[in-house]
């Protein structure tokens, strides 16, 4: 999926609905430079520690204090991005054959990595509260799986935060269960509402690692992300992370460190929760004018993304072909769960200009309207009517 994603986005003209990345900072140039004036260029010369520079570290310690987690930097591994620390925790945790939970719907690239690990995944449904808690210790006594995948801020895809209870509960049966939990929170700092802690500063018994990145808050290519390590992992980990890449960019360390040190980011924070909370406004009253009353959708407090279930029988495939066609990318919601099936829906993202939101929503609109009101059948159409999915919609008619 990630390909596509990334051609749909350098296509002159397109409107992309599936590509969750913020809109660029316009001080970039200014603080790249700064932060690479140095009298002595030959600082970036030699390799960096493996679990990155020791300021950077204590930035972002700093920073996670404010959002409820209070770590030492020596907890800290800077990534190449989440999506190294994903495969970094997940090959530490998790041998070809072991179950792994995750949230169905859930990120696909968390789903590829376990794919590809051999892992067997249970996915359990996502709730209007977070995973279902019943069936999560059903599987946890059933099955004594070796992780629990989840996305507790701005779920991707769903867009949901879980709440404080919630968190407790889950962390509660972890230990029950003596399951570790792997808590992606790539989106954090991009809230319109106060949200709960991350369930990493409940975690006493060092069951959690967590995980976040400033690609989603700052610049996608600068590939800067972290965990919070903690016990006998961090070790074990650091030295995964040697024979992957041996450290994280000094460059792309540098700049990143000079945008806490300087208050751009928290600057850039600000504005970047402003313009957000403005598209997703935009996108909501968008769906509320151009879609069929028989779709629904999240309404998140933060993040990028918000989910819109379908009917059981729309032809998802084909509207996405006809909106692709029509410059509007549509990420389809098979995509996200462990077995690509799932039940029909699609994850759109806001943090695109409110003109392109009202422009793409309307295109989709009327396709929409297009199957569900003509009663179209193909064969797609056939497949997905008769097809039986374990995993409960998400979003419920009123």
């Amino acid at each position: 999926m990630y390909t596509p994603l990334v051609q749909a986005q350098t296509q002159p003209g397109m409107i992309n609905f599936g590509y969750g990345y913020p809109r660029p900072p316009k001080d970039i140039n200014l603080i790249a430079r700064r932060a690479l004036r140095q009298d002595d260029a030959d600082i970036f010369f030699p390799h960096e520690m493996p679990q990155g520079q020791l300021t950077l570290c204590r930035q972002i310690a700093q920073m996670l204090v404010h959002q409820g987690l209070e770590v030492f930097p020596e907890d800290l591994i800077i990534t190449n991005g989440s999506q190294q620390g994903l495969s970094l925790a997940m090959n530490y945790y998790v041998q070809p054959g072991d179950w792994v939970i995750v949230e169905a719907p859930t990120y696909y690239g968390a789903i590829s990595i376990l794919e590809n690990l051999g892992a067997k995944i249970i996915g359990i449904p996502m709730t209007a509260e977070g995973m279902n808690l019943d069936l999560l210790e059903q599987y946890l006594h059933s099955h004594r799986p070796k992780l629990i995948y989840t996305i507790s801020t701005f779920h991707n895809p769903t867009g949901l935060t879980t709440t404080q209870n919630h968190r407790q509960q889950l962390l509660a049966l972890a230990e029950k269960y003596e399951c570790h939990i792997l808590e992606d929170n790539a989106y954090e700092g991009i809230n319109f509402d106060a949200v709960p802690a991350p369930i990493k500063a409940l975690d006493k018994n060092n069951l959690v690692t967590y995980l976040s990145t400033f690609s989603k808050t700052l610049m996608p290519g600068l590939r800067v992300g972290y965990m919070v390590v903690t016990g006998k992992h961090y070790q074990a980990i650091i030295e995964r992370k040697l024979l992957h890449d041996l450290h994280t960019s000094s460059i792309s360390q540098t700049i990143v460190s000079e945008y806490l040190a300087s208050g751009h980011y928290r600057r850039h924070l600000s504005r970047l929760r402003t313009d957000n909370l403005q598209s997703r406004n935009t996108m909501l009253q968008a769906l509320e004018r151009y879609f069929p009353e028989e779709i629904r959708w999240t309404v998140p407090t933060g993040g990028l993304f918000l989910w819109v279930q379908l009917p059981d029988d729309i032809p998802i495939g084909t509207i996405r072909k006809e909106a692709f066609a029509q410059n509007v990318y549509l990420a389809c919601g098979s995509a996200f769960f462990p077995d690509k099936q799932g039940y029909p829906a699609m994850r759109l993202t806001f943090c695109l200009p409110p003109e392109e939101i009202e422009q793409g929503i309307s295109i989709v609109g009327k396709l929409l309207k297009k199957y569900i009101y003509r009663g179209c059948v193909d064969t797609e159409r056939l497949v997905a009517k008769h097809r039986i999915s374990h995993y409960q919609p998400l979003v419920r008619s009123s």
